[in-house]
């Protein structure tokens, strides 16, 4: 979970930086923009990876232990939800921030 937020958090701070040089330069390269989508969608893939990984983990335990309640295994199922959904939000917000950026970018460019 914490990599996936470090990952998440970075494209935000990125983003960030990738914004104040924009409004100092008026210019941002294709590099930049790349590297905010990059980080946005690695945080989104590692929490899938996560939810993979809990999941394999869960039933290797059901399958150990078989008398496990329903109430226990959709527990597990809801927290395996968690590192999916924090690295898809991560990743909605440093693509809002890639797509504003590169609009701007592009105007810029094309005046």
């Amino acid at each position: 979970m914490t990599v996936i937020l470090l990952t998440g958090l970075g494209a935000i701070i990125w983003s960030l930086l990738t914004l104040i040089k924009f409004l100092k330069l008026g210019l941002v390269s294709k590099r930049h923009l790349d590297a905010i989508l990059f980080l946005g969608s690695l945080s989104f893939f590692l929490g899938l990876l996560g939810q993979g990984i809990g999941l394999s983990n869960a039933l290797n335990s059901i399958q150990a232990f078989p008398s496990v309640t329903q109430a226990a295994v959709a527990g597990g199922l809801k927290v395996s939800m968690i590192p999916p959904l924090t690295g898809a939000i991560l990743f909605s917000i440093a693509s809002i921030f890639w797509f504003i950026i590169r609009y701007i970018n592009a105007k810029k460019l094309e005046a």
